[in-house]
């Protein structure tokens, strides 16, 4: 059992097909497997072997695909660090994983000499640019290494945007489940063209025998990304489904709807990172004549738990989303399982769920459970499932305002608020005033604007006090910008503005 294994299929079955496109380069299935085969004996000769912990910071490029699946045809187990989520975070996750090779761009070569003591287990670093001249002489066949079922494949760090990045434990029984899930549930075929603006994305899809087009963007600043190169992309290689942080998304979809641009080859447009709102489902309608958005429900820990469509949402659900009631997610991916314990935490079980986090022994007690045989993983979000067996989600559990035997839940609130015109986003937090908690909502204006006009806070309590479940809200902030994550560019960090509006009360 390796997932390396499905590109060698597609290798075989479309050797002269596109793989990947990058730039002005093209490589087909059978160039790309014998270009992974080259790099996994190159390893093996650098002694990057079975077991090997390998840390990989490369860009989004064919050298990315290839060095992934090359690793795991050796047995080695690369490491997948978001560098978004900011140095401080970075280094600590570094620390803590003890990675013994590294394959990098120079810059991270420079970081890991300045930062001796995180990287100090490291005795081989190798420049990812290089790979493929050093590799040229290397052969082009490669028998891959057979793993057991609970082998660990990889590690993929959580973002961290609404706590500590973790190391989660992948196996290649893992991997290869949701390849299999994923394909099902966008019906995709090796017809289809894809357009990864979150890279590992890319894994998948190749994996299916579809062609990657790699966008030119910053895959750490997704937020940062040019719409018109991501839109020129999707129009010259006729892409049929893309997948991203809303964050880049949005932004296309304005452009779009600026400059009266339609994407007829795109059937699906994927985004996840977060609660995605209903008006951007209402804007990529008018861009999408053959198409609509999707947005697969999971987590680094359990992927996928369930997808439900924007025509869907608009056609059911978005009313009660704007009156308060939460996201609908859709119903749980078959086979998956999805249940709610303690009246509002989501769990999941199923082949997709990971057992544990790298040398994070409390962290996977906290967020693991095994009840009637199964392994069930905490989500961390709160919600329910309705009579229809679809899933509603309210926000992290870590961002609930508690009052009493009350709850107030972040997604509920901020929607409603987030309707006014001048509002970009909001934040629900219980801040610790003069010894008890008071719910406040933290506003970032469109303008950017942190002046409190009389006229803006009577707006703000008239929507306040048309719902039972904000009225409890009593104070109102503006702030020019609200904290967010660095991998999507879009979660909220609550935690750091209830601190903050402790610091001005």
């Amino acid at each position: 059992m390796n997932t390396a294994s499905l590109l060698e299929e597609q290798a075989e079955l479309l050797p002269n097909k596109t793989a990947i496109i990058f730039k002005n380069e093209k490589i087909t299935f059978k160039e790309l497997d014998e270009t992974i085969n080259r790099f996994a004996n190159y390893f093996l000769k650098k002694g990057i072997k079975k077991g090997t912990k390998v840390l990989l910071f490369i860009r989004p490029s064919i050298e990315l695909s290839a060095t992934m699946f090359a690793l795991f045809k050796v047995g080695a187990i690369p490491i997948v660090i978001d560098p978004g989520m900011g140095l401080k975070k970075l280094r600590k996750a570094i620390a803590e994983v003890s990675p013994e090779a590294m394959i990098a761009i120079p810059l991270m070569r420079i970081i890991s000499i300045v930062f001796r003591k995180e990287f100090k287990g490291i005795k081989l670093k190798l420049t990812s640019t290089k790979l493929r001249d050093n590799s040229k002489d290397e052969s082009s066949r490669f028998e891959k290494y057979e793993a057991e079922e609970k082998e660990i494949a990889a590690i993929l760090f959580t973002s961290g945007g609404t706590g500590k990045p973790k190391g989660v434990v992948y196996t290649h029984k893992i991997f290869l489940t949701q390849t299999k899930l994923l394909k099902e549930m966008f019906s995709l075929t090796s017809e289809d063209v894809d357009c990864p603006c979150f890279s590992l994305f890319s894994f998948f899809t190749i994996s299916m025998g579809m062609t990657s087009c790699i966008p030119i963007m910053d895959a750490s600043h997704p937020v940062k990304a040019d719409p018109r190169k991501i839109i020129a992309g999707i129009v010259e290689h006729k892409v049929t489904f893309a997948a991203g942080s809303p964050a880049i998304w949005a932004k296309v979809a304005d452009y779009c709807l600026k400059n009266d641009i339609k994407l007829p080859t795109l059937k699906y447009l994927v985004m996840f990172g977060a609660d995605v709102p209903v008006i951007m489902h209402e804007k990529w309608q008018k861009i999408l004549p053959n198409g609509t958005t999707y947005t697969p429900y999971g987590a680094t820990e359990s992927l996928p738990i369930s997808n439900i469509s924007g025509q869907y949402i608009l056609d059911n659900t978005a009313q009660e989303t704007l009156a308060g009631a939460g996201v609908c997610v859709g119903k749980p991916v078959e086979p998956i399982e999805v249940s709610i314990v303690n009246g509002d935490e989501i769990i999941v079980s199923g082949d997709v769920v990971t057992r544990e986090y790298y040398n994070e022994k409390e962290a996977t007690l906290e967020s693991k459970l095994n009840s009637d045989g199964k392994l069930w993983h905490k989500v961390g979000d709160v919600g329910t499932i309705d009579e229809e067996n679809r899933i509603w989600v309210w926000g992290r559990k870590a961002h609930v305002v508690h009052l009493g035997h009350k709850r107030m839940y972040p997604i509920p609130c901020e929607t409603v608020f987030n309707l006014h015109p001048r509002i970009k986003r909001s934040a629900l937090v219980g801040s610790s005033i003069e010894g008890r908690v008071v719910p406040s909502l933290v506003v970032e204006l469109n303008d950017g604007s942190t002046k409190m006009t009389s006229s803006l806070l009577k707006e703000l309590t008239e929507i306040r006090d048309s719902y039972e479940h904000t009225k409890p809200i009593e104070k109102f902030y503006l702030k020019k910008s609200l904290p967010v994550d660095g991998r999507h560019n879009i979660k909220i960090d609550r935690l750091l503005l209830r601190a903050w509006v402790e610091e001005k009360a």
